[in-house]
């Protein structure tokens, strides 16, 4: 019986001790800010045609950018296409369509339309610190549900 239990745990034990290295070695990387991690927070000034970084800050995102932004959905009209060295494509990132304001307060309901145009706005974007982007492209739905691109911004 103490043969049998000596040679078991001669037998188990290293792998043990094996699989706790590889456990070690091994780590995930997260594509998504984390609101209590500081991470690239982006900011874009845009028309519905033209797109210019405005700034680029490391910082801990807020929470309303976190729900704004997220991977791409159908509802998405906008989108940003994420580039890391040597023009490798990372991930693309939803942005609705931020040229589209909706009526947010009680007294719209009786209206055809709860929304209307804007010329311009801010798009704030949030990336973790350990993807390093080297540049954006913007993309927009068309009439077919396919993204065309629209600009290729690149951060110097």
């Amino acid at each position: 019986m103490i043969k049998k239990l000596l040679l078991s745990i001669v037998f188990v034990l290293p792998f043990f001790i094996h699989s706790y290295e590889i456990k070690e070695t091994k780590q995930l990387n997260k594509i998504h800010a984390n609101p209590f991690n500081d991470s690239y927070i982006v900011v874009f000034d845009g028309s519905p045609e033209s797109f210019s970084i405005d700034k680029i800050s490391i910082d801990k995102p807020k929470e309303r950018t976190l729900k704004k932004v997220k991977f791409l959905t159908d509802e998405d009209t906008y989108a940003v296409k994420v580039f890391g060295e040597d023009g490798k494509f990372l991930y693309t990132l939803g942005i609705g369509n931020p040229f589209y304001a909706n009526y947010q307060h009680i007294g719209y309901e009786d209206r055809l339309y709860m929304g209307g145009p804007v010329s311009s706005a801010k798009i704030e974007i949030a990336i973790p610190l350990h993807i390093e982007p080297t540049s954006f492209v913007i993309s927009k739905r068309d009439i077919t549900g396919k993204f065309k691109d629209i600009q290729e911004i690149s951060i110097q």
